[in-house]
């Protein structure tokens, strides 16, 4: 295999290539052509995840595929879980290690970032606005905000507060061209405010502008970015699109306003794709990877559709259970957070707290939260419902001296995603690779996240870890 190359690894979280041939064979070529060309002039794979349920998420699988080991070794299993509890490393440390130059920006568990020959923005759902330099703070700042107000944890700036930031961002590579967009889309909510969906695609358009100023700067020798706009479409609208599979049919209302958000977020990916095609040169290769898929989401508890719980005010909810030894909030995928408790002892009890918590709707009563534990925090998400009806309350047990309380459910949560829950997680994903360097038009054999992770380090000649579990795709290579 060639050596020392450079690489482009592009993260488009959990896109798939049936989702990617359906679009293509409905629309045509033309609507996704970057993909189109990434397939006849690169290699290509249908690579598949090797967790499985409850392991299939994306803050694990994306660790296996930059670690090359299974999560039994690596230990992650919570979202923008602090590296330094993950017990492996990831690709940018063996590069960075062997002293060339990395970029990472926007991939899951990147947080803290370290001081490196290059550049670090970890992910949007990251507990602090920290970068590497402190210079591109404003970015990661604008995008945990921007994340924030969209799960409805925080408030978006407002118009003085927005211009200053506007300012900063220019500065650091944000194209007029995208200030247009967003222009765009904030005229097209006042006329169709059922189109604010439109408003995810903004954020990968900003950060890819972002990305491109600081590649073209640093040439890396090795990069990452990541974006998780086409798996939110798929997981709010992918019955809008097609309800074929589905138990409960689309409304007339979903399929007309929101039918055409799965096609838009892979649109994006395809623009973003071309993008980076003009980035890289020939001694660089370009990586385009999922870590996994997507499939409808059909459950029989959830015949006409999940109904999503999300927490009101996590303040609020402490209230209620306590807050003495949480030393920190952060909301990650809506309807999760994570709370860190540093006391074993304090922890076990808010843990068995949330775990009996009871909710009782028409007459049946059920867990109102799942609760895991991973090091010194607890992570909590709200049970969904399978239909919102009148009069449901959570019943809270009796701890540390409170007694037992109940509330009713508008106190505390809310039910608010335009849409019930339509996408789930699938093993198998996307994987291609391309450049001078790489085999034109090659299909290639089945492979799992492990094996990405080796594959780039040989293509720039650096020696493999044993503890790697993953083989190398020399099949990709011309």
């Amino acid at each position: 295999m060639a050596t020392k190359q450079k690489v482009l690894l592009l993260e488009f979280n959990e896109i798939n290539w049936a989702v990617i041939d359906r679009l293509i064979e409905e629309r045509g070529p033309k609507f996704l052509p970057n993909f189109v060309q990434l397939r006849q002039q690169g290699a290509w794979a249908m690579q598949s995840a090797v967790e499985r349920p409850p392991l299939l998420d994306p803050w694990i699988t994306w660790v296996t595929l930059h670690t090359g080991v299974s999560p039994a070794v690596h230990g992650a299993s919570v979202l923008e879980q602090d590296s330094e509890t993950i017990t492996a490393k990831r690709t940018w440390q063996y590069v960075a290690e062997a002293g060339r130059s990395v970029g990472v920006f926007g991939s899951i568990s990147a947080y803290p970032p370290t001081p490196l020959r290059g550049f670090m923005v970890p992910g949007p759902f990251a507990p602090s606005d920290d970068t590497y330099p402190k210079s591109l703070e404003p970015v990661q700042a604008i995008n945990r905000r921007y994340t924030q107000a969209h799960n409805k944890t925080s408030k978006a700036p407002g118009a003085m507060e927005g211009l200053r930031i506007g300012v900063k961002l220019l500065q650091l590579g944000l194209r007029p061209s995208t200030c247009l967009r967003v222009a765009a889309q904030l005229v097209r909510e006042r006329i169709s405010p059922h189109s604010r969906w439109r408003r995810v695609s903004l954020q990968p358009l900003l950060n890819f502008d972002f990305f491109s100023k600081l590649y073209r700067r640093e040439r890396p020798d090795f990069a990452t970015w990541h974006s998780n706009h086409a798996a939110h479409y798929m997981h709010h609208y992918w019955r809008a699109w097609d309800d074929s599979k589905f138990l409960a049919k689309s409304p007339p209302d979903e399929r007309e306003k929101y039918g055409q958000a799965v096609p838009f977020g892979y649109g994006l990916c395809d623009e973003l794709l071309g993008r980076a095609f003009k980035l890289i040169d020939d001694e660089t290769v370009l990586v385009v990877a999922s870590s996994m898929g997507q499939q409808p989401y059909v459950s029989e508890k959830y015949d006409l559709g999940k109904i999503v719980v999300r927490i009101k005010n996590i303040d609020t909810l402490l209230d209620v259970i306590g807050k003495s030894g949480i030393t920190e909030t952060v909301p990650t995928m809506v309807p999760q957070w994570n709370l860190t408790v540093p006391d074993a002892g304090r922890r076990a009890s808010i843990k068995a707290q949330l775990a009996g918590v009871r909710r009782v709707a028409d007459g049946t009563s059920e867990a109102g939260f799942s609760v895991s534990e991973t090091g010194n925090v607890l992570t909590i998400t709200p049970m969904g419902l399978a239909r919102k009806v009148p009069g449901i309350e959570y019943t809270f047990p009796a701890a540390d001296g409170r007694p037992e309380r109940r509330h009713a459910m508008d106190e505390l949560f809310a039910t608010d995603t335009p849409t019930v829950k339509q996408g789930m997680h699938h093993i198998n994903g996307v994987l291609a690779f391309y450049g001078k360097s790489i085999k034109r038009g090659a299909n290639l054999p089945p492979c799992t996240n492990l094996d990405v992770a080796p594959t780039l380090l040989s293509m720039m000649g650096l020696g493999l870890p044993a503890v790697m579990e993953g083989r190398v795709l020399h099949e990709a290579m011309a």
